[in-house]
């Protein structure tokens, strides 16, 4: 029988190796946008209905694009506001995260904006004097506007564990994206724009008659200015002559 003694160094147990099941909170938030969303790219901002959130509205927000991947809060839920340990409407998001995360986050946000893309991050906040560490995710899922720009967000963020002494600040550990675009239309429209090049059609050979084959052509003898004019007036029609050319 193996132990966990027994294993060695690059052993990697099943448990381990499972994908972390998703916050019932973040799970909630991320249904309900499916929901508004109705196999469209994207939702509205003025679809986002509070009661729809109700029981997960703290851990919710709403980001508003400033410039490139740059966003700043609208709406911030309480769970939000306790990290920070102020109000967060008007901030920009990056101010919850450490500095070196902030550009991974910018290169995130540009990613939901313009692809788009729906994205879930694991977080982390350090412990220090008088914090423990915290652990959590956060979900980024892109919005249209009233002027029908994807230059909104709907968000959710949950930390485990108690938040101490604040401002916390968060550092991101991984993310996994899932690009919308495939499911705006039938996929072929995709394929049509993106696929790889079709290649060049060969060129037709054209067979030349052998000379000893004769090539028969079909000459048009036009009438004469004074031919016999048909019932009713009409010209007679020019008459066809067939030749052959054993040329």
């Amino acid at each position: 029988m193996t132990t966990d003694m027994d294993r060695g160094p690059n052993v990697v147990t099943l448990e381990a190796a499972r994908p972390r099941p998703l916050l019932p909170a973040l799970a909630k938030i991320e249904g309900y946008w499916e929901q508004v969303r109705a196999r469209r790219l994207v939702p509205s901002r003025c679809e986002i209905d509070p009661r729809g959130l109700e029981g997960v509205l703290a851990h919710a927000f709403i980001l508003e694009r400033i410039a490139g991947g740059l966003a700043r809060f609208r709406i911030a839920g309480s769970h939000l506001a306790d990290l920070a340990g102020l109000e967060l409407r008007q901030m920009p998001v990056s101010a919850l995260f450490l500095p070196a995360s902030r550009e991974i986050l910018s290169e995130a946000l540009t990613a939901v904006f313009e692809e788009p893309a729906a994205i879930r991050m694991t977080l982390t906040s350090p412990a220090g004097f008088g914090r423990e560490a915290l652990e959590g995710e956060m979900t980024l899922l892109p919005l249209r506007s009233d002027l029908g720009d994807i230059d909104r967000v709907l968000g959710g963020l949950v930390l485990t564990g108690r938040t101490g002494r604040t401002p916390r600040r968060l550092e991101i550990t991984g993310q996994t994206r899932r690009s919308l675009v495939g499911y705006a239309g039938p996929a072929h429209l995709g394929e049509a724009l993106f696929g790889s090049p079709q290649p060049a059609p060969k060129p037709t050979e054209i067979k030349r008659n052998k000379p000893s084959e004769p090539v028969t052509r079909m000459t048009r003898k036009v009438a004469p200015a004074n031919a016999a004019s048909g019932p009713a007036g009409r010209t007679v029609r020019p008459w066809l002559r067939l030749v052959v050319d054993n040329v």
